[in-house]
């Protein structure tokens, strides 16, 4: 359901950071940033028989945190052989998101904003000899709640509650026939890890909306 009244959400932001990287075998950035959201448009769970979701002006939030990327190729920093190559790469946020204020419907004032992890990391190796690649990636992404008021427990259809952590890894291959053509095969979700992202209200709801299990994929292509 849709508040009659709402309004439109003002704020501002701010960040600094610093790039940088090490003649060819190190590359970094580290950035930081404040954003202040007053009458935030989100979703709250209003209690009744039945109980049902809302969106409308939860409240101010503001939303501060640290984003970070790394990229090491200790191949390059410690020998000099060029057929082969080897990248060790992450990248890994932080992020602290809180209202400020109270919903007349609900009681939001010190919750966490719905949908934003605290934590997420990416990280992984990329291995290359000649014209054969490989690349393994491991994902790790917080718990996080899917209403204002951080319902905990999930209702009987799903709608709220909270959304659990979860941790995915892909593998990805790729043979260069030559300079235009190459083949490309992986496999996404390798462990076939159970998980879901999001609830939704609805379609294609109600309830969690499940993410794909473990997939497989090739593909060939050729630049003309």
């Amino acid at each position: 359901m849709v508040d009659n009244e709402l309004k439109d959400a003002k704020g501002f932001n701010a960040d600094l950071g610093y790039r940088g990287k090490v003649k060819n075998f190190l590359q970094f950035d580290i950035s930081g940033y404040y954003l202040q959201y007053n009458n935030r448009v989100g979703t709250v769970t209003v209690s009744g028989t039945p109980s049902y979701r809302l969106i409308t002006n939860v409240g101010s939030s503001t939303s501060k945190g640290l984003e970070t990327y790394v990229e090491f190729n200790p191949w390059r920093a410690f020998t000099k052989n060029t057929k082969a190559d080897i990248i060790v790469f992450g990248s890994y946020s932080y992020t602290d998101a809180r209202y400020s204020s109270d919903h007349k419907d609900a009681a939001t004032k010190g919750k966490k904003v719905e949908n934003a992890p605290q934590n997420i990391f990416r990280g992984g190796i990329t291995a290359g000899y000649k014209t054969f690649l490989l690349t393994t990636q491991l994902s790790y992404v917080g718990e996080t709640f899917s209403d204002a008021n951080n319902t905990l427990t999930p209702t009987a259809n799903g709608n709220n509650g909270l959304i659990p952590s979860y941790t995915v890894t892909d593998i990805t291959a790729t043979y260069k026939f030559s300079k235009g053509v190459n083949i490309k095969a992986g496999v996404n979700n390798l462990t076939d890890a159970r998980y879901f992202t999001r609830r939704a209200g609805g379609y294609p709801g109600p309830g969690a909306l499940p993410a794909d299990g473990r997939t497989f994929f090739i593909s060939l292509g050729a630049k003309l």
